[in-house]
């Protein structure tokens, strides 16, 4: 019984000391790998500024294309929109005109009713007389 004793313990020391082991190896790799990537890391670096430098000139450089357009098509919509008022400032007294003529075909049409109201009693009156 003292050998399954033994032979248990040590099993249980050499399963502690194969992770401990495996979790140096793991620190190990990682460092290793860290240790390599670092002249990599420079030059990706560089890459990185060369390219952030590149991407920020063509940024400029359709910002000043955009605002150029921009300036463009204002100055047409002002030419278009200008000659659009004119147009619309010689159709406005027809307009006007149109919609007085339609107030007054209204209040023709209301005066009319009020009197064919007034009408209508006075037909009633003369119908019971006779």
């Amino acid at each position: 019984m003292t050998k399954r004793k033994q032979t248990v313990e040590t099993v249980e020391v050499n399963a502690a000391e194969a992770i401990r082991k495996g979790w140096l190896a793991y620190l190990g790799a990682y460092g290793l790998a860290f240790e390599r990537a670092k002249p990599a890391l420079a030059t990706i670096k560089e890459k990185y500024a060369e390219i952030f430098g590149d991407l920020v000139e063509k940024g400029e450089e359709v910002e000043a294309t955009a605002k150029e357009q921009m300036v463009d098509v204002r100055d047409r919509a002002k030419g278009v929109y200008g000659a659009g008022v004119e147009k619309f400032r010689a159709i406005m007294p027809v307009r006007a005109a149109n919609d007085r003529v339609k107030e007054l075909e209204a209040e023709v049409e209301a005066l009319t009713k009020k009197l064919e109201a007034a009408k209508k009693p006075a037909r009633t009156k003369r119908a019971k007389a006779a």
